[in-house]
């Protein structure tokens, strides 16, 4: 599978916001938190063209990924990963991050993210070598450091 990413366009926005609903909807619905109006208006705030790539897989259209510049603590932020429900558990997620994560750790910049509490995500980061910092009662939030390897027992999973 060839992975490649271009620019995200301000135009790309409803698309991707019914990219989000999908990709959320059951995370959100578990913790009775699916409002579709208050997704709306939180990917609005989050929405930005220029930290925001379209994700490709074989030339087809998969999903998007979004890093943010880093902040004061030299963190960049893993702020959206979405892709197509079709997709998920093939492979493209994973390799999409294997560039992203080239990326960063070429540079020498460690990632944070958060993941909703329950989510099926939350094993995926883990195997990528995030190590849960802490958690609310929505999110789980993880920290790694450039070049990090995964742990073993991640893999195994």
């Amino acid at each position: 599978m060839t992975i490649a990413f271009s620019p995200a366009r301000e135009e790309d926005f409803e698309p991707l916001l019914a990219l989000r609903m999908l990709a959320l909807r059951e995370s959100l619905e578990r913790l009775d938190r699916f409002d579709p109006e208050r997704g709306r208006r939180r990917f609005r705030a989050e929405f930005s063209p220029t930290r925001t790539r379209l994700i490709h897989a074989d030339g087809a259209f998969a999903g998007c990924v979004t890093v943010t510049a880093p902040d004061d603590d030299g963190f960049a932020w893993i702020k959206t990963l979405y892709l197509r429900p079709e997709l998920q558990g093939r492979g493209v997620g994973a390799a999409a991050m294997a560039a992203i994560l080239a990326e960063t750790d070429a540079a020498g910049t460690p990632t944070r993210l958060s993941v909703l509490v329950g989510s099926d995500a939350n094993r995926f980061w883990t195997r990528l070598g995030y190590v849960e910092t802490y958690r609310d009662a929505l999110d789980i939030y993880y920290e790694r450091e450039a070049g990090a390897q995964p742990p073993a027992s991640a893999l195994a999973r």
